[in-house]
């Protein structure tokens, strides 16, 4: 008997300590056109894309469209339809980011290595323990429109389609989420503040 529990705890034993561990996560750089440098590696690049800021039937969340897209093959086709659009900057009010308004926004989709990702709102620095993976501000559709989008972090430091234009074609619009205070108390919050947030990973 001691022999076959010696010897199950020596296959027991060969199992790696990798299966228990995380491949890693995926997330989204939204307005930045690579990765983080370090163990990050790029999945793909592309262009934000979502529902037009007035409908309220079309996608309710930002998708990162890549820049290759492919096409079905076998004739497929509807009468009726949801419609996706290009991404805007709508910064115009901004102080520091006038010049991003009404530009198309890039937007890269990256895997952290054998870490988990999350997304932290008003933060502009990690928990202890955690890893940067970048910083920005909260951005969605202005609080008006019907098309309600989920928000999402646009890096701070935000680039332009290459192919950008300057024309105001609207679809699917990025605004900075701004503080209300109320049932959100303040302090710790601060009434009329832009909204930062920070991804992370360990």
């Amino acid at each position: 008997m001691e022999n076959l529990q010696s010897a199950l705890r020596a296959e027991i034993n060969k199992v790696p300590e990798s299966t228990s561990k995380s491949d890693g996560d995926v997330y989204t750089r939204w307005g930045r056109t690579s990765c983080p440098s370090g163990d990050t590696e790029t999945v793909y690049t592309g262009v934000i894309g979502g529902g037009l800021y007035t409908h309220s039937g079309s996608p309710s969340n930002y998708m990162c469209l890549p820049n290759d897209p492919q096409w079905d093959q076998t004739g497929l086709s509807a009468s009726s339809f949801g419609y996706i659009y290009g991404a805007e900057y709508q910064t115009s009010s901004s102080s520091s980011f006038q010049h991003l308004h009404d530009k198309e926004v890039p937007c890269t989709v990256c895997k952290a290595n054998a870490r988990t990702v999350i997304m932290i709102p008003a933060r502009t620095t990690c928990y202890s323990g955690w890893r940067m993976e970048y910083s920005g501000f909260v951005m969605s559709e202005h609080y008006t429109h019907e098309g309600n989008k989920k928000a999402i972090c646009v890096d701070a430091s935000p680039e332009v389609l290459s192919n950008s234009s300057n024309g105001n074609e609207n679809g699917a619009l990025l605004y900075f989420i701004q503080v209300q205070c109320g049932a959100l108390k303040c302090p710790p919050y601060v009434d009329g503040k832009i909204l930062t947030c920070v991804v992370c990973s360990k």
